[in-house]
């Protein structure tokens, strides 16, 4: 009996339903490129294209899979949880290694979307012991809502969840919105680790401060007109036109955009800091004394906070399930201050200046701290639509920012949403226009 034969006579009587869809999945070998490895194991080369984006990434190492997946699972498990849970099968070296360091008691949830690459593994590998480990449970399903919805309860549990990156890469383009999430997740889990230390040793500081709360100001401008301020580069274009409605709007800015934004003569209503960094003091040096309220997250740079003069506001970052006080940061400070923004009743909400993309290859407007700084090239660039059609560079992070805009959109059903940043990426949801034309509905 063949590899292949054996492996799917398991799976046939483990996972009938999955077994039909192996039967009709069929191997597309341009794009799934089997290769003989150094170490006479398989890797396969996957090469993946949606018009925009395009790339090409290995599943497993091309040396040596077996060291690799052993480095892998050593790295992952350093803790051992009762239940853990995995996105990516590959052709299974890793998933092999992990369960070698789970006991008996220990359960692994296994989550695949590409089924071309599953359908490899089953003709490439004798996968018979891993198939048949009790303590594996396979979800490899070629419907992303199916695979949601299995993975959302177990991840709701705090499960300990393992991301397997050539796997979250190899995710068929046709399912970009799970590949996003699960590439996220990599990217906040990575930050978190990153910047924790630094993030709570400020939050020791500030709460020290006894400073206003800012849910004082939650309803306390319903109905009325604000418009976010961001340091996108096209802020350049009409940031000059804000002159014209600083009385009746509400003008909420980034830290980022307060000092162009004050060499127009324009001054905000209220501008916003999240980012741990000292760095962030550049945001506000030679300003230290505005009476421009400030608000911080709790966890911000403590010595930025120490800094200014003015008056202050702290927003609470600790995420309860029934507390409906604390701000959802959305990781950057453009979306803790929408987030602000309709908790503080503001209808419609504008945004200028969030390009979310490298416009005209700039990434923030002139006269910040960032103006001077050059575009360079990332691991985790992407292409995307831009509101004329146009095809711009952006980040996973920036397009993070993006997906999370347009789920609080929907999520704020009763709130207007106008895109008047005149460049950049498209938001979804939003009502796009440019500033001007916002501007003389107004007056």
């Amino acid at each position: 009996m063949s590899l292949y034969k054996r492996n799917l006579e398991i799976i046939k009587d483990k996972y009938p339903v999955l077994y039909r869809k192996v039967l009709n999945t069929k191997v597309d070998e341009r794009e799934n490129i089997t290769i003989k490895t150094k170490s006479e194991d398989y890797t396969v080369r996957v090469v993946n294209s949606d018009g925009i984006n395009n790339s090409q990434n290995f599943i497993h190492s091309k040396y040596n899979p077996r060291r690799e997946a052993k480095r892998f699972a050593n790295n992952q498990l350093k803790s051992r949880e009762k239940t853990n849970i995995i996105y990516g099968f590959g052709l299974g070296y890793h998933i092999e290694e992990i369960l070698k360091l789970l006991d008996n008691k220990n359960k692994l949830y296994v989550f695949e979307l590409n089924l071309q690459i599953f359908k490899l593994a089953l003709k490439l590998r004798d996968l018979s012991k891993l198939l048949l480990d009790s303590r594996l449970i396979l979800i490899v399903d070629n419907n992303e809502k199916t695979l949601a919805s299995k993975m959302k309860p177990l991840l709701k549990e705090n499960r300990k969840f393992i991301s397997y990156s050539p796997s979250v890469k190899a995710i068929p383009n046709q399912y970009n919105k799970f590949k996003f999430i699960m590439e996220n997740w990599n990217l906040k889990k990575n930050l978190k680790i990153k910047w924790e230390d630094l993030m709570n040793e400020n939050y020791k500081k500030n709460i020290k401060n006894k400073d206003k709360d800012i849910k004082d100001l939650f309803n306390k401008y319903n109905n009325k007109p604000i418009i976010i301020v961001s340091a996108g580069p096209s802020l350049n274009k009409n940031k000059h036109l804000l002159k014209k409605i600083n009385k009746k709007t509400f003008i909420f800015s980034v830290g980022s955009a307060l000092k162009p934004l004050l060499k127009a003569d324009i001054r905000p209503d209220m501008f916003c800091i999240i980012d741990p960094q000292d760095i962030t003091y550049n945001q506000i040096k030679g300003f230290e004394d505005l009476d421009i309220p400030f608000v911080y997250m709790d966890t911000a740079s403590a010595y930025t906070v120490s800094k200014y003069n003015g008056p202050k506001y702290i927003a609470n970052s600790t995420k309860e399930e029934t507390d409906n006080k604390t701000i959802d940061s959305g990781g950057s400070v453009a979306t803790a201050v929408m987030d602000m923004a309709i908790k503080f009743g503001g209808n419609p909400i504008v945004f200028v200046g969030q390009d979310l993309a490298y416009t005209n290859n700039k990434h923030h407007a002139d006269g910040t701290m960032y103006d001077k700084d050059d575009v360079k090239s990332l691991s985790n660039m992407r292409k995307i639509r831009g509101q004329n059609g146009e095809v711009l560079d952006t980040t996973l992070g920036l397009l993070s920012f993006k997906h999370w805009i347009e789920n609080k959109i929907i999520d704020n059903p009763s709130v207007n949403f106008i895109n008047a940043t005149e460049g950049g990426a498209y938001i979804e949801g939003c009502k796009h226009m440019r500033l001007e034309e916002f501007i003389y509905g107004l007056l």
